[in-house]
């Protein structure tokens, strides 16, 4: 006997759906854990809920064990997507944005990047995810770096953290893949120091204590004529001794400049480009 609650509507029966609404309810993301403390399940029977209802597209996998739901409105729900700001920071959190991601928000670039680059101090299993058709590059850093630099703000009633412009630029020179090499580096320092002061740029990078960023900043003021003789100093007063590769994914190799401690195994022109 079919009783009618049990009738399917739209693949998901009037039961189904009570549960469903009731999992989801001021739920963005869901876990099976959620579902096994809302339905009074066990986990395996919340597992097989997610999945079925992800398979019939109320829900969509995010990575194992998350889920996010589907807007009803959706055509296509199977290729319905959040922002790639919002599932970035449920997967990993806490972390912030960085890099060139950071670069374009802060208008120190025009180029638009499809990866989106964080650093997050929980666990990274992978360096370059994708999830829900969003491409990502994952760092793991210290918690302590995400104490200072970083601004919040809010996008669709989630709360995200931003490098700072000069958090960002820093970030870039300890490691210029996050900014999309060494030429595009350049270009988001020249950008920086166009508009803001280069001692932000001091404070920031003895926050962060390496060594190379002041080599790289120095270097890179000096060779393409940003910031005034203030900003050269200064990194000059803060050298570390040894030698660093001004681009460290560059080729082995290159001139050394025993001024900078560098390698310079990049060829950087005065527009900033390489």
């Amino acid at each position: 006997m079919i009783r009618q609650y049990d009738v399917l509507v739209g693949g998901i029966s009037a039961t189904g759906r009570e549960e469903l609404a009731l999992v989801l309810r001021g739920r963005r993301f869901v876990t099976p854990a959620d579902v096994a403390a809302e339905l009074h399940v066990d986990s395996t029977a919340a597992t097989q809920r997610l999945a079925r209802w992800a398979r019939d597209g109320w829900l969509r996998r995010v990575r194992r064990g998350l889920y996010i739901g589907v807007p009803v409105e959706a055509s296509n729900p199977r290729a319905w997507s959040d922002d790639a700001f919002v599932i970035a920071a449920r997967v990993w959190d806490p972390c912030y944005f960085t890099g060139w991601t950071a670069a374009r928000h802060w208008a120190l670039t025009e180029q638009v990047f499809r990866t989106t680059v964080l650093k997050s101090s929980a666990r990274v299993r992978e360096s370059r995810p994708n999830l829900l058709d969003y491409d990502y590059m994952v760092v793991h850093t210290d918690p302590a770096a995400l104490t200072w630099g970083l601004v919040s703000e809010w996008n669709d009633g989630e709360r995200l953290q931003f490098a700072t412009a000069a958090r960002t630029v820093v970030d870039i020179l300890a490691d210029p893949q996050l900014g999309g090499g060494m030429r595009h580096s350049a270009e988001v320092l020249a950008s920086f120091l166009k508009e803001h002061d280069s001692a932000l740029l001091i404070d920031a990078a003895e926050r962060l204590d390496n060594g190379a960023v002041f080599k790289r900043l120095g270097y890179l003021a000096e060779q393409l004529g940003l910031g005034d003789s203030v900003l050269v100093l200064a990194c000059l007063e803060r050298l570390t001794a040894g030698i660093s590769a001004l681009d460290p994914a560059g080729p082995p190799g290159g001139q050394r400049v025993s001024r900078w401690g560098l390698r310079v195994n990049a060829t950087i022109a005065r527009d900033g480009a390489s």
